[in-house]
């Protein structure tokens, strides 16, 4: 069930917003709608070059070596790894006891991939499960804590509805509970070995209730129901796997509790009562819990407390024991606990920079971490167990293949235990850089670069080159540097991959993102004009050079510089834009918009709807147009549209948008509709590719993965002229 209002609940003005929709026939899936989203299909594929694709296909898949093992990561009982062959579309998962003589961070495979350890099986291959399906995705898989049971979470549609299945490990017998509700993706084990947490999905798929199933007798037992309908639950286990922790979260508020991990259905203990815009999370490490929190200061402090000390409320909070305190230069963005230590992660607000610090448990400095490279991403690898002196992490940049390393913390020495391999490549040509660039309001925008050398040579001569700009800008997700095998084949073509840190994402801290959502989404679809303006000024690029890029949330502000700064792009690849966002958001019984308003507003207010139509970009698709254009043609409402349309025809950039039928985050209509008005325009440069199997993420399995990437290369190239290289 859910709490979302049905539209006969929503103000009269809404309503009436509602019913004037030309394209509305577009949302049901009826076969007039799908013919034509194939026959949209059957005119991109006339417009791309099949022979140019195939050739990024198989550039793409033989770049890294498709018969790779992956490091092993080990538990008490077994050591886990992940095979990849050729000829499997799916990876396999694989285990093999543990060396209890080893030294830490070694086993056979790590030693030498061409060796075989002793008792290797494959305890899990989906290959034979996803042969059946058109989509198949593993949502999550859970080792019990006797590592005898295996729970995995499956998806065959696209539509982010998961369904259980756990497999005995001694025997390979499998249980299905085709008689849960539709699930989240995510599962944890309790440590009894008998009582698994899942999280059911309401009518709008908002994870609302906590459950806990007893995997012998099947009784579900729910724990923690959420009633408010823009909060989502969740549970995460303490690395000493003592302490359960059930979430409840909103965009701008938190409640925790905690409870025993080998009794999950035992009274939960709140931590901290919900208020208003207070954010915290808590772990724990033995009795003591650790909150990060947002009560003194809006980039975060750590404080602790003993678990007996709670409930407490937020003015109790702020003078709980400081571990680390907050910062106006830097965001405190995590910590992850361990017997003796403890990590900072935190972010500079001046070019969003990540910087970790090593701790001990009552916050005292003993290091910061060194980073062998600059402009690079910090991420904690898989590290399960707390009784430990180093740490495994992953970094990678955007011209270096992620790596894991195992870091003695004590020590302060870092080795490499493993990084990505790749065939035939030289990554000596390429080189990245950071630059800035002016916003409209005086901020400073980071602009991160990659590319040959050689071209970033010319882009800094002012000799514009080929730019494909990547943009995102939302719910405080940070873009930092990540490398991509399947780029190259673009920057071997000497097109500069660029990426656009715009207000809205986390990119330069907590602020950053503040600055860029509710009443100030303006300032992100801004910044990405002063982005735009800013390479061309500089001479890295021109109008005809440049293609933009990004998907979902990012839809807003790409529909939004499509509609008034046309001229100075030459082209857009919109996927799974989010366009449609005053209709959407005035819907709450769709998936996830109450939980959005948040985010970016509830159009019930009068103030939120005006705001959200002035940049929703399906309500703006003429912003572009004059004022004495109209007038000029004021006595006939047909040709002030027709010359609207012309002049549209003339200005627009060359545009492929992206849809996914079964997508439940972004509706596959909203695409579709953008495409159709679009062409009822008469405007012929746009391309719409609809997924009919599958979601938002795109198909599912290595090869269509690999193909989905080609394709839209393929575009880039097309729009930039580079079709005919090789």
């Amino acid at each position: 069930m859910s709490q979302a209002k049905q539209n006969n609940d929503l103000p009269a003005f809404m309503i009436a917003q509602l019913s004037l929709d030309p394209e509305q026939w577009l949302e049901e899936k009826s076969q007039r709608t799908l013919n034509y989203l194939k026959q949209q299909n059957q005119n991109a594929d006339q417009w791309l070059d099949p022979a140019l694709q195939e050739t990024l296909f198989q550039e793409i898949r033989h770049r890294t070596p498709l018969d790779n093992d992956s490091y092993p990561s080990s538990l008490e009982k077994f050591s886990y790894f992940v095979r990849t062959q050729e000829a499997l579309n799916y990876p396999q998962y694989w285990r093999y006891p543990v060396d209890l003589n080893a030294a830490p961070n070694e086993s056979p495979s790590a030693q030498n991939n061409n060796t075989q350890p002793d008792g290797a099986h494959c305890y899990l291959d989906i290959n034979p499960m996803a042969e059946e399906e058109e989509f198949f995705d593993l949502g999550d898989m859970a080792i019990s804590p006797d590592e005898m049971l295996l729970a995995i979470t499956t998806d065959t549609e696209g539509d982010e509805q998961f369904q259980l299945q756990i497999i005995n490990l001694a025997d390979g017998s499998i249980e299905y509970f085709d008689d849960l509700p539709p699930l989240t993706s995510d599962l944890i084990w309790s440590e009894n070995q008998h009582q698994l947490i899942c999280f059911p999905l309401d009518d709008t798929q908002r994870p609302w209730q906590i459950m806990v199933l007893d995997i012998f007798t099947g009784e579900q037992t729910i724990i923690f129901t959420e009633e408010d309908a823009r909060f989502w639950v969740g549970c995460s286990k303490s690395r000493d796997r003592q302490t359960l922790f059930i979430e409840s979260l909103s965009k701008q508020s938190s409640e925790y509790y905690f409870v025993p991990a080998n009794q999950p259905d035992a009274q939960l203990q709140l931590i901290c009562p919900r208020e208003e815009g207070h954010e915290y999370h808590a772990d724990s490490i033995g009795d003591k819990l650790y909150i990060r929190s947002n009560c003194q200061h809006a980039c975060f402090s750590l404080l602790a407390i003993d678990k007996n000390q709670t409930p407490l409320d937020k003015h109790a909070l702020k003078h709980a024991q400081l571990i680390e305190p907050a910062s106006a230069q830097q965001t405190f963005e995590g910590f992850e606990l361990f017997d003796r230590h403890m990590l900072i992660l935190s972010r500079d607000h001046t070019l969003g920079q990540q910087h970790l610090a090593i701790k001990d448990l009552d916050g005292q400095l003993q290091h910061q971490f060194k980073a062998p490279y600059p402009l690079i991403s910090i991420n904690l690898s898989d590290n399960p167990l707390s009784n430990t002196n180093s740490v495994r992490l992953e970094l990678e940049s955007f011209n270096q293949p992620p790596a894991l390393y195992s870091y003695q913390m004590a020590e302060q020495t870092l080795t490499k235990l493993k990084q990505l391999p790749l065939n035939n490549t030289d990554l000596s040509q390429f080189s990245s850089q950071q630059i800035t660039v002016p916003a409209w309001d005086g901020s400073t925008l980071p602009i991160s670069l990659v590319g040959q050398t050689e071209q970033l040579n010319r882009a800094r001569n002012g000799k514009p080159v080929n730019v494909l700009l990547y943009v995102y800008g939302a719910y405080g997700d940070a873009l930092d540097p990540w490398f991509s095998s399947s780029r190259l084949s673009l920057m071997e073509r000497g097109v500069v991959f660029a990426i656009a840190h715009l207000r809205g994402g986390g990119d330069c801290g907590e602020h950053w993102y503040h600055q860029g959502r509710l009443g100030y989404k303006e300032n992100s679809i801004r910044d990405l004009q002063s982005s735009v303006q800013g390479l061309i000024k500089r001479g890295i690029t021109d109008a005809s050079k440049l293609v933009l890029q990004g998907g979902s949330a990012a839809g807003i502000v790409l529909g939004a510089v499509y509609n008034r700064i046309p001229e100075l792009i030459h082209g857009m690849i919109a996927e799974v834009p989010f366009v449609d966002v005053l209709r959407t958001m005035s819907r709450p019984e769709l998936p996830l918009t109450v939980t959005e308003y948040e985010e970016w507003g509830n159009p019930e207010n009068t103030e939120e709807h005006w705001r959200i139509q002035h940049y929703s970009p399906l309500d703006n698709l003429q912003l572009h147009t004059t004022e004495q254009t109209v007038e000029t043609n004021s006595d006939s409402t047909s040709n002030v549209q027709t010359h609207i349309k012309t002049e549209s025809q003339n200005n627009k950039p060359l545009l492929w948008i992206e849809a996914g039928l079964n997508d439940p985050r972004v509706q596959y209509w909203e695409p579709a509709k953008w495409s159709y008005r679009l062409q009822q325009a008469g405007i012929k440069n746009h391309w719409l590719r609809t997924r009919m199997d599958s979601g938002h993420a795109g198909g599912s399995g290595r090869d269509q993965s690999y193909r989905e990437i080609a394709e839209s290369q393929s575009v880039v190239l097309k729009m930039l002229g580079l079709d005919q290289s090789t």
